[in-house]
């Protein structure tokens, strides 16, 4: 009898594929290379969460800034322009008095380029807060002596052109 149960466990381990079972179902036997580790203490740790997604302000194009209003004036008092220039003179300061509309949540540049007789001078940068209408202003000196044309450029913080206004230069 014990032949016979020994020939027919002989013939289940044969009969079985290791290959083809899963860790799962091999039962580990003491000193076999191929037995499956125990399972840890632990838990394994659980697979990383995914990294959060960027903002939708990061896809979505930004707000343009508006140029409401520019004026230039020779002097800006209590923050409105007091006149309204129809000639610059040399060697004297031109003003940029600008009302600009930045509907986003946040403080964007400008820059005000004055460019007088084609040459530009550097630019004026200034900030513009969040606001339905908001009042900001630069200035420039003209050189002395000179005549020709001047050009004021406002362009935004992506290079877009927002506004000129042009001055004939006269001297004193």
């Amino acid at each position: 009898m014990r032949a016979l149960l020994a020939a027919a466990l002989l013939l289940l381990v044969a009969a079985c594929d290791r290959g083809a079972s899963s860790d799962a179902d091999v039962i580990p036997v003491p000193g076999d290379a191929t037995a499956p580790s125990p399972p840890s203490a632990t838990a394994p740790a659980p697979p990383p969460s995914p990294a959060p997604s960027p903002t939708t302000t990061a896809n979505e194009p930004r707000v343009p800034l508006e140029l409401l209003k520019l004026t230039l004036t020779s002097e800006v008092k209590k923050k409105e322009p007091v006149d309204k220039l129809e000639a610059a003179t040399a060697g004297k300061r031109v003003y940029a008095h600008l009302a600009i509309r930045n509907r986003s949540n946040e403080a964007r540049k400008i820059a005000v380029t004055y460019v007088v007789n084609g040459k530009p001078r550097p630019p004026v940068d200034l900030e513009v807060e969040p606001s339905w209408s908001y009042r900001t202003w630069g200035y420039n000196t003209l050189p002395s002596g000179e005549k020709g044309e001047l050009e004021v450029r406002v362009t935004d913080d992506a290079g877009a052109v927002l506004g000129t206004a042009t001055l004939p230069i006269r001297e004193k």
